[in-house]
């Protein structure tokens, strides 16, 4: 994947980064991207539409497993490149998850998504009280329009 490409992605992050901020609140969770601390999953399914409608080269879901268990920890995106993706840190590699286990969900399965991100048509008002999947969505559709790249 282009470098240019990874720039746009990142932005992607940026911008949701300031439009939802980050969790203030003491816990396990302080400090990182609040899109990543309850809607990973809807962001992770925006982004799953918007660019696999786009290119050619198709992304998928990835599930960040609690080791022995089935409660999923994070929900995100499998580029093309190999490399992860979510709305709050961008383009990343799997070492961020040595305690856990990556499940790529080969083939999509609306069910299994929805298990495993506890629902996917929710509120977050712990973390994201405004999340907006269409401004969400928004802001993926702008950046992935500006990615002349043959993915």
């Amino acid at each position: 994947m282009h470098p240019s490409t990874i720039k746009k992605l990142n932005n992607i992050s940026n911008d949701i980064n300031k439009l939802y901020g980050y969790v203030d609140m003491p816990g396990d969770n302080f400090g990182e991207p609040a899109i990543n601390s309850g809607p990973c999953a809807p962001f992770a399914k925006a982004f799953y539409d918007c660019w696999n409608k786009r290119f050619k080269n198709k992304v998928n879901i990835v599930f960040i497993m609690v080791k022995n268990s089935d409660e999923c920890w994070h929900v995100l995106i499998r580029l093309p490149n190999n490399m992860l993706y979510d709305g709050g840190h961008g383009v990343h590699n799997e070492d961020k998850y040595s305690e856990f286990e990556i499940v790529d969900m080969q083939n999509y399965d609306q069910e299994l998504l929805e298990k495993r991100a506890y629902g996917l048509d929710r509120e977050y008002p712990r973390y994201c009280p405004n999340l907006s999947l269409s401004k969400v969505t928004s802001v993926i559709e702008a950046h992935l329009s500006e990615i002349t790249d043959d993915i």
